[in-house]
């Protein structure tokens, strides 16, 4: 037994020592120069194109079975010019030869050196690798697969090092062309199921339009061959990039993440602590996937750090955003999410926004990525939109400012037209063009420019606004065969509202006073205010209570009408300002003007009735009353002449200067003839008394 042990380890020996020496030997005694054209023929074979190995092929056996290539040149697609599809300075890989036998891959350091890669789209839409994915394709089919247990190889990889690389992509059809240069990258050791290092960074540039930066990215990744489980921790991606290609010209942006995990079997993706940052935000990101590789659907939840909203705008180009009335508006803003999303659709919930001293909550959707159908149920406690209006134009003496012209505000048309929502919104307190609200619940569905806003309530000056809007703007010809104007159709409320308050604020006049009771129903075309003012159609109905009128004195008017028609001075000047207790009366719009047949007010001794017209869109007024007389006011003249009359009076002008004449000449002559006969009665009877006590003395 010792013997044969003996020769076994001697025969061991023998075989050992002249593996080596033909280890050593091999190098010397095989030219792998040689197989040059063999290379060439089955890259030839496999992909369609030219291989060129200019470089020397140097060869070793043991302990590596390795190969170190000079420089190599792949031929470019047909129709893309010389340029090679892609080149390599220096290809060095090397396997421990050992472990081969033992069915383990050990591979040392795998260098490649000065790789550069020519990606192409010509004018007619066409791809400079098309060819070589259907060659091998081609290839994979003829060849078969192999079974599970040829695929089942221990792998480990000593490192890997691409240094000095280029990948250049051309679009000739858009114009385009994009660089990474300068590319390095450096793995550490690889095995299954160990950690391994990644550094890599490169520049870049692109045309039309014109950017250019740096890209740097470290962390760790986890390759699990067996269970096909793969991480990536502790990542941190860092980018700065300028020019017309980058909101605001320039960009600092960085991207981290603690733990990233994909199982390949379940279809499953982890992603914990992503923190990114550009322009002065930072959002931190929670998610997780399910069927990333079939119907993939992700839940998570985000954060948005406090950051200014100001500032942010600004570095990204748009100042004139971030001018707005208020300098303090959008000087901060922070909130949070959770989300639901898939291919087609996303969800979110838990909103939680600040945007300076506004607060929003709620959820919002979208329901069709490809239509962009919204869906969303908020709740806003106080919005104050004229701080973010953009500033007013000072006024000099040369060139007023100009007030806003609400005529000139338009139907946004090709928004409507492609808005697909459901939604509503509650607002606690909502100011805008100084209209303050409280209380505001807006619900609005818009589908293929059909948009209702319904229901449609809120707090206002005292009083409540209830109603309904209807905006028409869906495409389609009109008579003429020109494409129509959007209709517009309403139905309002306002009960008990304080007329002052909205006036002054809405249309920047005191003229008017009171408490308001409104209801109309109207129906207007056109795509501007303006154009809406004057194709107005409908009827209305209204009641002012305890109200006034500033810029005019009724009883002035009258008082001076009748001084003249009397012959005597006129009265001192009253008080510009006409008191009322009741104002009310129903109307019909046709064309932008309301008619108004049973107008009825009741003055302090007067009370007016009549009919006239208001042109909506100028506010012109033209109105024929007659005023019954039930008193007379204390104007420095004796009006006392007048009480019981009916006097007739026009008014007109504009709502913000308006004119009475009264028409007293009838009414003077009817009370001087009603005198006159009191006289002649008198002086009768008198005469009568006088004749028949004569008459008895004789």
């Amino acid at each position: 037994m010792k013997k044969a042990l003996k020769i076994t380890g001697i025969v061991l020996g023998i075989l050992v020592l002249v593996v080596i020496m033909l280890a050593v030997a091999l190098p010397f005694l095989i030219n792998p120069n040689s197989f040059k054209d063999d290379i060439a023929r089955l890259v030839k074979q496999k992909t369609g194109r030219e291989l060129a190995i200019q470089g020397d092929i140097k060869l070793s056996i043991f302990p590596w079975l390795g190969m170190q290539i000079g420089p190599m040149e792949l031929s470019n697609a047909k129709g893309f010019g010389g340029v090679p599809f892609a080149s390599i300075n220096e290809t060095d890989v090397h396997v421990r030869f050992w472990p081969l036998l033992h069915r383990r891959v050990e591979v040392g350091a795998v260098k490649l050196d000065g790789l550069n890669l020519d990606l192409e789209h010509d004018a007619q839409g066409h791809n400079n690798w098309q060819d070589i994915s259907e060659h091998l394709a081609r290839a994979s089919a003829e060849g078969g697969g192999t079974d599970e247990e040829e695929s089942n190889v221990d792998l480990s990889v000593a490192g890997v090092s691409v240094t000095d690389s280029q990948v250049r992509w051309t679009d000739a059809e858009k114009h385009k062309q994009y660089t990474i240069s300068d590319f390095t990258l450096k793995l550490g050791a690889f095995a299954s199921a160990k950690p391994l290092s990644v550094e890599s960074g490169f520049d870049f540039t692109g045309t039309n339009p014109a950017v250019q930066g740096h890209v740097d990215f470290s962390g760790t990744a986890t390759a699990d061959l067996e269970r096909k489980l793969y991480t990536a921790d502790d990542a941190k991606l860092e980018m700065q990039a300028k020019g017309d290609a980058v909101p605001g010209g320039e960009v600092d942006a960085v991207l981290r993440w603690q733990h990233l995990a994909f199982n390949q079997e379940q279809g499953s993706l982890a992603l914990n602590g992503l923190d990114a940052g550009a322009y002065g935000m930072r959002f931190q990101l929670e998610a997780q996937g399910k069927d990333v590789l079939k119907d993939a659907g992700f839940t998570g939840s985000a954060k948005l750090a406090r950051f200014s909203p100001r500032d942010t705008l600004k570095a990204m180009g748009h100042a004139g955003v971030a001018e707005t009335r208020d300098r303090n508006a959008f000087g901060n803003a922070f909130g949070s999410f959770s989300f639901v999303a898939d291919a087609d659709s996303a969800a979110l919930s838990g909103l939680d926004f600040t945007l300076d001293d506004t607060h929003l909550t709620g959820r919002a959707a979208i329901k069709d990525f490809k239509t962009l159908a919204m869906s969303y149920d908020l709740n806003v406690d106080r919005l104050d939109a004229d701080r973010y209006l953009p500033p007013q134009q000072l006024g000099t003496p040369d060139k007023p400012r100009e007030e806003v012209d609400v005529d000139k505000v338009g139907i946004p048309l090709r928004t409507l037209r492609a808005l697909e929502m459901d939604g509503h919104l509650h607002i606690g307190s909502f100011k805008l063009l100084n209209v303050q609200t409280t209380d505001m619940d807006v619900g609005i569905s818009s589908h293929d420019g059909l948009a209702h806003v319904q229901p449609l309530s809120a707090r206002l000056y005292g009083g409540g606004i209830d109603g309904d809007i209807q905006v028409d703007a869906r495409k389609h010809v009109d008579a003429r065969g020109l494409e129509a104007d959007p209709t517009v159709s309403e139905t309002l409320n306002l009960k008990g509202v304080q007329v002052a308050g909205l006036a002054q604020d809405l249309f920047k006049t005191d003229k008017l006073s009171g408490t308001i009771d409104l209801t109309s129903s109207t129906r207007g075309t056109g795509r501007l205010v303006g154009q809406l003012r004057q194709t107005l159609n409908g009827r209305a109905s209204f009641a002012i209570k305890n109200g006034a009128l500033e810029g005019v004195n009724v009883w002035d008017a009258i008082a001076r009408a009748y001084a003249r028609v009397k012959g005597q001075n006129p009265p001192p000047p009253a008080p510009p300002r006409t008191e009322f207790a009741d104002l009310h009366g129903t109307a019909t719009l046709t064309k932008g003007v309301m008619y108004n047949k049973d107008f009825s007010a009741a003055l302090p001794f007067l009370n007016l009735s009549g009919a006239g017209k208001l042109g909506l869109a100028d506010l012109t007024v033209d109105y024929s009353l007659k005023g019954r007389v039930t008193g007379t006011p204390k104007l420095g003249t004796d009006l006392s002449g007048l009480k019981g009359a009916t006097l007739p009076l026009h008014i007109g002008g504009t709502l913000g200067h308006l004119s009475v004449q009264p028409d007293l000449g009838e009414a003077a002559k009817g009370k001087l003839d009603d005198l006159k006969k009191k006289a002649e009665d008198k002086v009768k009877d008198k005469l009568q008394d006088l004749l028949g006590s004569s008459s008895g003395g004789e």
